[in-house]
């Protein structure tokens, strides 16, 4: 009996010694088991924030990149104010970086070799779209001398001359002057003066173009022993007659030369037809107008529109008139 107590003495002091040893040694795994799974949270959370942090980052990157990229265009606009053709709904067809130069109270026109193909390309429109007409809208100023025809009609006539010296039918172009402020620079030149759009073909104008007959003029230039001199009178007829070729271009023109009565017929008749001739060679000279469509006769004295008794009467008898046939 006194084994058996001292043997289950033994037993329960182990039993104790063992439960101590195991107390000292769980706090420290639960410790470090408490550590990690914090660490493994703290990295899971870590990574989540960093995460987060990146998306927002990458959000913020995002932003700045489209305002970087309004700010661009905004300071780098697009330039529309150049040569530009437009189709009937408003798409752009061509557009240069630069326009046709016009000068102010002139109708030159300044064309650079960078946009000389913008008539190649409307020729090349209107071939693949033959059901259309070319709109030439010219601008001119109302501070611009006041011309017969306006500054803008003249210089639109231009580049319709230039196109159907390209290959382009005149009947095919329509002119359209547009007065506007125009502000010119120091050197008295504007660089957006033309605009050209495309519309639907119109038959009925063409035929009504193909009816109308040029009124007959009649002009009086001055005349020197030196040959004719050049005033307004001429100047508008070079270019109405211009005009009338670009529109008609099978027209032949007459040059008809009238005189008093001053003098012996035969030598009236001779002075007519050097005037006529000196016109003629005018328009031919300083238009460029082919010589085979205008021919020079006289009438000298034999067609008066007013008495030859009074000096005025006179005058208006010296004329020349033009006839369109």
């Amino acid at each position: 009996m006194k084994k058996f107590l001292i043997a289950f003495i033994v037993f329960l002091l182990w039993s104790i010694f063992g439960l101590w040893i195991y107390s000292l040694i769980q706090p420290s795994k639960i410790a470090a088991n408490s550590d990690s799974t914090y660490v493994n949270k703290k990295t899971v959370l870590d990574s989540s924030k960093e995460k987060i942090s990146n998306s927002i980052q990458d959000k913020d990157s995002i932003a700045d990149a489209i305002k970087s990229h309004d700010s661009i265009s905004n300071k780098s606009p697009i330039n529309y104010n150049t040569l530009k053709a437009i189709d009937e709904k408003g798409n752009i067809i061509f557009l240069f970086s630069e326009g046709i130069i016009i000068t102010k109270n002139s109708p030159e026109l300044l064309i650079s070799n960078t946009i000389i193909d913008f008539k190649y390309k409307l020729k090349t429109y209107l071939i693949d779209h033959p059901k259309t007409e070319l709109y030439i809208t010219s601008l001119y100023s109302p501070i611009e001398n006041i011309e017969r025809p306006n500054f803008g009609m003249q210089r639109g006539l231009k580049i319709k001359e230039i196109l159907v010296n390209t290959g382009i039918s005149a009947e095919k172009i329509v002119t359209k002057p547009i007065i506007k402020d125009i502000q010119f620079n120091e050197n008295q030149q504007f660089n957006n003066s033309f605009i050209f759009s495309f519309k639907p073909l119109n038959l009925k104008r063409i035929e009504n173009l193909k009816l109308i007959k040029p009124e007959i003029k009649t002009v009086y230039p001055k005349f020197s022993e030196s040959g004719i001199l050049e005033n307004n009178e001429l100047k508008n007829l070079l270019s109405e007659v211009k005009t009338l070729l670009i529109n008609h271009p099978n027209l032949e023109i007459e040059i008809v030369g009238h005189t008093d009565n001053i003098g012996n017929s035969n030598d009236n008749y001779a002075t007519g037809l050097k005037n006529a001739r000196q016109v003629r060679w005018y328009l031919v000279s300083k238009g460029g107008i082919d010589k085979t469509k205008i021919i020079a006769s006289s009438k000298g004295e034999s067609e008066p529109i007013d008495s030859n008794n009074s000096h005025q009467g006179r005058i208006a008898n010296r004329r020349i008139k033009v006839i369109f046939n």
